[in-house]
């Protein structure tokens, strides 16, 4: 499927190795306030900022999810792609590479779920991360709370960083969506529950202590 057109949304899509050989990808989005076009300038200035997330440092967070993976997990690259419809991607590397002992099996992730103030799937996500090392697990198997408390305070002072920037990260909707009941399409995301491609700001993160599974990362 083509990807939409949505002015000034850019389409993020980080990747990297497992230990193991499996691979990872996260893919995230931003718009640019103005809604003008993403450049190569503007990309490079972004990804200073984004990949902080990932290989740190960033205040008041500081640990980048680098910091908490284990040998043979690492990121590669970051794809970003300007949602205009004519655009193809622009490739910048991102080099981070856990050390600590022990990893967890490849298909193992954690869940940073992306919530809007709008209601309905499309305006909500989820980023798969790639699971940490075991020391970030207790021993019945959730993840601790300080990987957790580290991961929420270093994405929210990556995206105040990209807001003072002039954009923002959220949910990009790709859509057209059909009100199940209704059977409406409204190019309206905030009327009869159904949508046109379009992009909604994040409003909060969150995270819980349950491990999840990402079945296509099993070697």
């Amino acid at each position: 499927m083509p990807l939409p057109v949505i002015p000034g949304t850019l389409r993020i899509a980080a990747s990297g190795s497992i230990a193991g050989g499996g691979q990872w990808v996260n893919v995230w989005h931003a718009q640019n306030d103005s809604l003008a076009g993403w450049d190569a300038a503007s990309i490079a200035t972004f990804h200073d900022i984004f990949q902080q997330f990932y290989i740190g440092p960033a205040a008041p967070g500081g640990a980048g999810q680098a910091d908490y993976w284990p040998t043979g997990t690492g990121s590669t690259k970051i794809s970003y792609t300007p949602l205009d419809g004519s655009s193809g991607a622009y490739e910048l590397a991102m080099a981070g590479n856990g050390a600590a002992a022990q990893a967890p099996p490849a298909e193992v992730a954690v869940v940073l779920t992306i919530r809007t103030l709008l209601r309905g799937r499309q305006n909500r996500g989820r980023i798969y991360l790639p699971g940490p090392a075991m020391v970030q697990f207790t021993s019945l198997g959730r993840v601790l709370a300080g990987y957790i408390t580290g991961t929420l305070a270093q994405i929210n002072a990556v995206a105040t960083a990209i807001v003072t920037g002039g954009a923002h990260l959220g949910v990009a909707s790709y859509g057209p969506y059909k009100n199940p009941v209704t059977h409406v399409v409204s190019s309206d995301p905030a009327i009869n529950g159904g949508s046109s491609p379009h992009f909604t700001p994040v409003s909060s993160w969150s995270m819980d202590n349950m491990a999840d599974v990402q079945r296509g990362r099993k070697t």
